[in-house]
C-alpha cells in the first residue's frame, strides 16, 4: 500500500506536487496562526509567522488557484491527445486538482468577502 502511494505521488512529477503542497501551505498558514494566537496569545505582526499567514498567504491564494486552473486546462488537452493511454493519467490529474481547487475555493472566499 505504502509503495503504491509512493508511485503515485511520484508519478505526478515535481512541479505539480510543489503546487499541491504550496497550495495546502496557502491554506494550513493560517489555521496554523489561528491556533499558536489560542494557545499563546497575541503575536507580533512582524513575526515571521504573522507575516506570512496574513500578507504573504492570502496573495499566494489568488495566483495558485490561477496556475492550478492552467494545469488542468493542460491536462485536459493532453487527455484530449490521447484518450485510451496516458489520457487515463491526466483525467485523474485534473480531477484532483478540481477538488483541491474546490476546497481552496472554500477556504479563502469567506476570507476574501469579509476582508474585500
Amino acid at each position: 500500500m505504502v509503495a503504491t502511494l509512493k508511485t503515485q505521488l511520484s508519478s505526478l512529477g515535481f512541479l505539480r506536487l510543489g503546487l499541491i503542497g504550496l497550495s495546502l501551505l496557502s491554506m494550513l498558514l493560517p489555521i496554523f496562526e489561528w491556533v499558536v494566537i489560542q494557545f499563546s496569545g497575541q503575536i507580533a505582526e512582524r513575526s515571521v509567522l504573522g507575516f506570512s499567514a496574513q500578507l504573504i498567504a492570502p496573495v499566494m491564494a489568488p495566483v495558485l488557484i490561477v496556475v492550478i486552473l492552467l494545469d488542468i486546462f493542460m491536462a485536459k488537452i493532453r487527455t484530449a491527445d490521447d484518450p485510451k493511454g496516458v489520457g487515463i493519467f491526466y483525467k485523474t490529474v485534473s480531477r484532483i486538482e478540481t477538488m483541491l481547487i474546490a476546497v481552496m475555493m472554500a477556504f479563502w472566499v469567506p476570507f476574501f468577502i469579509y476582508f474585500i
